[in-house]
């Protein structure tokens, strides 16, 4: 107690120094609470992102891993090459006649092989999928966007002739872009290969678009809260039904005077005669804007997708494989006309621990190594706290420059301050007491003054914490916004100015995907509404007790080392 009544007159009678230091510490302690702060809502954003997040999955080949083992192979038979004609010294180091595509795309798995995998979900995990397949118009049926076309007129029979010849002059031109098409190109963006060497992803290009759905749930990225599409006319199909019923948007129908409980036909594109006829049982609204002037294809359009159960969509497939049509091209070389289902399966999950035991427990299973299970929505779940991190990092590298010169700062001001109070300390040493509460005492007047100062810190950082992150958080929001949008401007592309480059909408307008996996979009974390809690708190205190021991241990080194008598000698 005497040394705490001691401290605390030294405190009143040195009051400028005191104040001086006080006013250090406060300046500190704001800085702390701040950087802690914007610390600290950088962790609870990403338990509370990560707490909420629907994570989907998807097995993919790892065309990768595939290019690096190719890439490994040909650096290894060309080493071999080069010990047998070292004299060779121009010899290359990849081959590009030994480039294998066939291997790049691996083999595609098939529905009872995703099926295989399910029993790898824990409790509260599902999954569901789509069949993607293309079709062409037939008779006076016409997809929306054909050149020089009415609707109002379809009846009339001259120009339902002129329609029909653009839609197949249109198909014409698809078939020569798709027969001329790079090897690495397939439609709807399928890259996966067949067992015997072709690609499953590679299907003819028709007029429509025709997505078979596992489930309802397959479709909530489309017809969900936050969906495109709405029912404006009829009904949605059955999901559990086998009969060849469809939905098709209102644009489609006006452009050919269709209604629900009309019939379309459609054909194979690569086999005319090939046909299908799919009730439409309703017509839906589709919000997304319809335009050929960036669709290359008529399918590309949202106004030519329909949709159907995944049961009845297999019925076609299984119809063309029976039939197993084929087509002889100019050469003379006969082909499959086969319609290729593009299969995309996705796996759903409770929470992201449930989507790493997944990942591992698929391989146990059975699933190859060349295969690798990914998380679009977990990439999302990234860069979407992607500026809050990059503002943590930058705020936690402030928090140790100000600590270290501001414990810096207080040294050297104790040591000043010590020099002035060497008779004071030889005084109390001299009248016999202990260098030890001599130091207690030191130590405890730069503790209640690096408290105290610390409280009026930690209450000022706390009020201004959430508006200076949020502020600072803003503008590292632009910062990568605006290098988006130099990215976007270099590769021709538009930014809606809210999210990360957008590489534009999948060909076939996401097949059930979820939204996280229809865009390249990034929607960050742009504010939090709290950042000082307990844990901040606590921090701060280690903080203070931090400062006083730097602040005091020069105090205490050079009071351990007074001579008493030698000091009152030596007083001038």
């Amino acid at each position: 107690m005497y040394i705490l009544k001691n401290a605390v007159k030294s405190i009143t009678r040195n009051k400028l120094r005191n104040i001086l230091i006080g006013i250090i510490v406060l300046i500190i302690s704001v800085s702390a609470c701040v950087s802690l702060s914007i610390r600290q809502a950088a962790e609870t954003a990403k338990a509370d992102t990560l707490s909420s997040l629907n994570v989907t999955a998807q097995i993919s080949f790892d065309r990768q891993k595939a290019m690096e083992e190719m890439q490994k192979n040909e650096s290894s038979d060309n080493q071999d090459s080069q010990n047998n004609q070292s004299s060779d010294s121009n010899q290359k180091s990849f081959d590009r006649g030994k480039f294998d595509f066939g291997v790049l795309q691996g083999t595609s798995l098939s529905l009872d092989d995703y099926m295989k995998y399910t029993k790898a979900l824990s409790s509260g995990d599902g999954y569901y999928y789509s069949g993607a397949v293309s079709l062409n118009a037939t008779g006076d049926l016409i997809p929306y966007g054909t050149d020089e076309t009415d609707s109002s007129t379809s009846s009339d029979s001259s120009k339902s002739s002129d329609k029909k010849s653009d839609s197949t002059q249109n198909n014409s031109d698809s078939s020569s872009q798709e027969k001329n098409a790079p090897p690495e190109m397939g439609g709807f963006g399928g890259m996966g290969g067949d067992s015997d060497g072709g690609m499953r992803g590679r299907l003819s290009r028709g007029d429509f678009s025709i997505t078979g759905f596992s489930s309802y749930d397959a479709m909530l990225s489309l017809f969900g809260d936050d969906g495109s599409c709405k029912i404006s006319d009829g009904k949605m199909f059955d999901e559990s039904s086998d009969a060849l019923e469809c939905i098709i948007s209102n644009e489609l129908a006006s452009y050919n005077n269709l209604k629900v409980g009309d019939t379309v036909t459609l054909a194979n594109p690569s086999c005319e005669d090939e046909t299908y006829k799919l009730k439409s049982v309703g017509i839906y609204k589709n919000s997304e804007a319809s335009s050929t002037e960036n669709n290359r294809f008529m399918m590309n359009d949202p106004a030519n997708n329909i949709y159907m159960n995944y049961t009845a969509f297999s019925k076609i497939i299984s119809a063309s494989e029976k039939a197993d049509n084929k087509t002889t091209d100019s050469s003379g070389n006969e082909k499959s006309a086969v319609l290729k289902d593009n299969l995309a399966f996705t796996y759903t999950f409770k929470n992201v621990d449930n989507y790493n035991t997944f990942s591992k427990k698929v391989y146990d299973l059975g699933l190859s190594d060349d295969y690798k299970v990914s998380s679009s929505d977990l990439t999302a779940y990234e860069n979407s706290l992607r500026p809050l991190e990059t503002l943590s990092t930058t705020a936690m590298w402030f928090f140790l420059i100000v600590l270290a010169v501001g414990g810096a700062i207080l040294i050297t001001l104790n040591v000043f301050s010590l020099r002035e109070r060497k008779y004071e300390v030889g005084a109390l040493t001299a009248i016999g007491m202990k260098k030890a509460k001599v130091a207690a005492q030191f130590v405890t007047e730069i503790l209640i003054v690096t408290f105290a100062a610390l409280i009026i810190g930690t209450s000022v950082g706390a009020v201004v914490s959430v508006p200076v992150t949020n502020t600072l958080l803003s503008s590292q929001i632009e910062s990568e916004q605006s290098s988006s949008d130099k990215i976007s401007q270099n590769f021709g592309f538009k930014n809606d100015g809210n999210s990360a480059p957008s590489m534009g909408t999948p060909p076939m307008g996401g097949h059930g995907m979820r939204s996280s996996e229809k865009s390249a979009s990034v929607k960050y974390v742009d504010s939090i509404s709290s950042a000082t809690n307990l844990m901040v708190i606590l921090k701060l205190a280690l903080v203070g007790l931090f400062l006083t021991l730097i602040a005091s241990l020069a105090a205490l080194i050079c009071i351990m080392r007074y001579e008493p008598l030698k000091i009152l000698s030596n007083r001038s």
